[in-house]
This record gives structure tokens, C-alpha cells and sequence, in this order.
């Protein structure tokens, strides 16, 4: 299911003109097989991208655009920049309480890009600017397509500042934690588990706290 094309060159024309964006996806870019597209769309464009829990593993953890996952549970730095944001592109995303809390207050100045395969879930939390129905993957590859064949570019030294901002965010090290000689804490376990397997083991787990320790 492509995208319509005229909603795909409006995406590309506000994505271009953002000066503070940001790329927020979710489960849907997993399941239509899109961690590829959206690789390469964050690899042009340049901008900040982070996850829903449903949606990690479709940017690596170590690219130098992935600011974390989001939400109650998310990184300092991720919140922040999906509040300060003007532009928004959300990928097969829900906008679910998680992420948002208070609706008044999310993301008050973003203009938001809703791409998902579901018509019935593009704006029906949150005021979208641009609904775009479609396959996750078909649509991020129609819209690096667009991009590419614009005549503008990104603008380093705008992004520059963005991210200026966003690494004064990361100094604060939201997931750091005081370790203990007498208590066994969850993270120094997860820590420990990804050094003897050398991060290559399926983790599996039940739902609750430890569901996030493991993400």
C-alpha cells in the first residue's frame, strides 16, 4: 500500500524547512520490515530519531541519531526533544498515554506527519498537520525518494544548533545509576547479562518493570 505522492512532497517540503525536528517511530515500522528505510532517511536527513517500546531495533542503538527510546520510561533527552520540536514525522506510531501524558501538553509547537497503514489511528489522539496513509517501509522509501529529488537540502548549520541542544540534554545521563555493594540492582544485572553474551542472546520477558529493564 504506497502513499499518496502529493501527501508524500508535502512531508518532504515541511521536513526540509524544520529547524528543531524530530523522527518518532513505532511498532509499525517493525512489522512492515522498515528498520532499512528508515536507516536511510535518518542517514540523509540527519535528524534525531527515537523509538516507542514496540519500535526499538528499527534504528540501531548505536547510530548517532538514535536519542533513545520515549516516554514515561524513556530517555531525558528523547522527551525533550519530542516536547521542543517544530517538525514531527511519526512512523507507524499510536501517540498511546506512554508517550504523550497529558495531550494539552505534548509536543505544543510540533507540526506532526502521521504515516500509518491504519486511517483510523492518524489523528486520533493528537492534531496531525499531515496524514499520510500507507505502508511504513513503501512510505519511508517514497519520501527519501522526494527528498533526494527536491531542490533544497538540510541545513547542517540549523541541525547543527538542534543537536547542540539535544547533546546538553544526553550530559545528563538519565540512565545512569548508583551502583551497589550490598544490593543486586536491575541494571547491573542487565549490564552483566549483555557482557557475557556479548549483546548476541533473545532476551525474553513477562510484562511489567522488568519488561522495561530488558528493553
Amino acid at each position: 500500500h504506497t502513499a499518496h505522492p502529493k501527501q508524500i512532497s508535502r512531508a518532504a517540503e515541511l521536513l526540509l524547512q524544520a529547524r528543531r525536528p524530530i523522527i518518532y517511530t513505532g511498532g509499525g515500522v517493525v512489522l512492515s520490515g522498515g528498520a532499512k528505510q528508515l536507516t536511510k532517511l535518518v542517514d540523509y536527513l540527519g535528524f534525531p530519531c527515537t523509538n516507542t517500546l514496540m519500535g526499538l531495533g528499527s534504528l540501531s542503538f548505536d547510530h548517532p541519531c538514535f536519542v533513545g527510546w520515549l516516554g514515561m520510561h524513556g530517555t531525558y533527552e528523547s522527551n525533550m526533544a519530542m516536547y521542543e520540536c517544530d517538525v514531527m514525522l511519526a512512523v507507524g506510531a499510536r501517540f498511546d498515554d506512554r508517550v504523550t501524558g497529558d495531550l494539552k501538553k505534548f509536543s505544543p509547537n510540533a507540526k506532526i506527519i502521521h504515516i500509518d497503514i491504519d486511517p483510523a489511528s492518524i489523528g486520533k489522539n493528537v492534531p496531525v498537520e499531515i496524514p499520510i496513509v500507507g505502508d511504513a517501509s513503501a512510505a519511508l522509501e517514497q519520501l527519501h525518494s522526494a527528498l533526494e529529488n527536491s531542490v533544497n537540502r538540510p541545513d547542517p548549520e540549523v541541525l547543527s544548533e538542534w543537536w547542540t541542544r539535544i547533546e546538553d540534554w544526553r550530559l545528563r545521563k538519565s540512565f545512569a545509576y548508583d551502583a551497589s555493594e550490598t544490593v543486586i540492582k536491575p541494571q547491573f544485572v542487565i549490564e552483566k547479562l549483555h557482557q557475557v553474551t556479548l549483546g548476541d542472546a533473545f532476551v525474553t520477558s513477562d510484562v511489567g518493570q522488568h519488561q522495561m529493564w530488558a528493553a
